[in-house]
Order: C-alpha cells, then sequence, then structure tokens
C-alpha cells in the first residue's frame, strides 16, 4: 500500500468532469470524525488515511522561480523534514516511491505555458504529504490560473486526521482558497468475507449515519456502494441524486486480505 498519489487530483478532475459530479461546498467541519465512526462500524484493521485537498489559488500563470520559492514556503509550513533530492528515486523492484524522513524530493515542469513542482517528503510523525503546484495558460482562451493540490497520507493513527486538515485549511486560507477535500479510509480484514458477512458490515456501518444507498455494483472480484447521509456536509450529485459516501470492498488473493475503502464524498484512489 506504499505508493505517492500524485495523481489524484487529476484523477479527480477527469472523474468529476466526465460523469458530471458537481461540488457542494457547505461546511465540512465534522465530517472527518463521522466518516471515522462509519468505518470502525466495519470492524477493519486500519491501514492508512488519505486525505487529498484542491483549489485554485491564483488566476494568473506563474513564473517558475516564483512557483519554487512558494513551494519551499508551502513544505516548511507542512513541516516535511529532510533534505532536497532532485527527480524521481523508484524501488526497482516494483517500482514504488521510497519516502522517507532523510530526503524528500523535488521534481519541477518549467514549459512555456504550463509549469509544476511536485514536492514529496514525510512529516515528523511519519505521514507522507504531497504539495503539487500547477500553473497553466490556456493558449485558446488566454485564461491563466495556478493551482494547489496537497495530499496527505496517514498511516499509523487515524484519529490524528483532523488536526491534519486543520493544519492544510489554513494554508488554503492564507490564498483565500476553500479547497475541495477528499477523505478516503482504507482497511482490512483477515482472509476472505463471505459476501453475506460484507453486506453486514456496510449495512451496519451504513445505518451509523442514517446513510441510504444510491448507487451500487456488485461482481465477482468487487462490491462497490456509493450513499447519502444528511449528516455529512460535504456531498457531490451523481446525475441528480447528492452522495457523500462511497465503499469499496474487494478481495486480495496474494495477500489473503479483504480490503476495504471508505471515502467522503467519493474514491480517488485506486482499488
Amino acid at each position: 500500500m506504499k505508493r505517492l498519489k500524485v495523481i489524484t487530483s487529476i484523477g479527480l478532475i477527469l472523474i468529476l468532469s466526465i460523469i458530471n459530479y458537481v461540488w457542494a461546498n457547505d461546511s465540512i467541519q465534522k465530517d472527518e470524525k463521522l466518516l471515522l465512526k462509519v468505518f470502525n462500524k466495519t470492524e477493519a484493521n486500519f491501514l492508512e488515511a488519505n486525505v487529498n485537498f484542491t483549489g485554485k489559488i491564483l488566476d494568473k500563470l506563474v513564473e517558475i522561480d516564483e512557483l519554487e520559492t512558494m513551494a519551499e514556503k508551502l513544505k516548511d509550513n507542512l513541516n516535511i523534514l529532510g533534505t532536497k533530492r532532485d527527480g524521481n528515486f523508484f524501488n526497482d523492484m516494483n517500482n514504488v516511491k521510497i519516502v522517507s524522513e532523510d530526503f524528500y524530493d523535488m521534481d519541477i515542469t518549467n514549459g512555456e505555458n504550463f509549469r509544476q513542482i511536485i514536492i514529496s517528503g514525510k512529516d515528523k510523525e511519519d505521514r507522507t504529504i504531497t504539495i503539487i503546484l500547477s500553473s497553466y495558460k490556456d493558449v485558446y482562451g488566454n485564461a491563466e490560473e495556478t493551482d494547489l493540490v496537497i495530499d496527505v497520507i496517514e498511516n499509523k493513527n487515524a484519529s490524528k486526521i483532523e488536526r491534519v486538515i486543520n493544519r492544510v485549511k489554513e494554508v488554503f486560507k492564507n490564498f483565500n482558497t476553500k479547497p475541495q477535500i477528499t477523505t478516503c479510509i482504507t482497511g482490512t480484514f483477515k482472509g476472505k468475507l463471505k459476501e453475506k458477512d460484507i453486506y453486514k458490515k456496510i449495512t451496519r456501518a451504513l445505518q451509523s449515519v442514517d446513510a441510504k444507498k444510491v448507487e451500487g455494483l456488485t461482481d465477482p472480484s468487487v462490491i462497490s456502494i456509493s450513499a447519502y447521509s444528511p449528516y455529512l456536509k460535504n456531498y457531490i450529485y451523481t446525475g441528480n441524486k447528492k452522495m457523500n459516501i462511497n465503499l469499496a470492498v474487494r478481495y486480495n488473493q496474494y495477500e489473503d486480505k479483504t480490503y476495504i475503502w471508505l471515502a467522503n464524498p467519493i474514491i480517488t484512489i485506486g482499488y
């Protein structure tokens, strides 16, 4: 499960645009606590929590040196440790990004109409934090924009998510921006669960926040359900229906574990 989710923001944008989802901008003050409550009802073993923040911070194309200065300040604000290691550093065995407290990575793309800086590293509590600053110009419409994505992976204690979220919100507040936030908690069960037991766990979890099923998919390899709870304020639309809980379950034969992903409002990582 060690992975660098650099493309999370891109995937999120594509998902929401292709299937015509619309974000709501309601307060999400307590959503993370409620999502953790739902997860605990499944009785899964906590593996990791991934929180992704996306927002536009400027209406202009930024020069690469200014973008790099912004990225360094963000790194310091988020307490990313280590010294800079330029370029991507991958484990040749499985193409997994190696992230440690000794180094942080900075990858730079500098084009005429598109500039991007990606910083990835660890903070003092061993969280993996990725910062993506993208600045671009639409050569056809002459529109210019600079976006910020901050992706946090907590794999020690799910209850610490709220503190991280508050810190990142402050970062966006400094840009007068309210970010779109996606939270996904991943857990595991030992062995392969029977389908009836999976649905019992799903039902118990959704009932804990009065969530009603919106859509569902079941095939031999995965069960996926979207639902809506009146208690979770961060939601999107699927068609003309609101959804703010997305839950998926899949068995991994190689590890002999059943994985569960629980997200608000939608799962944006691979499963």
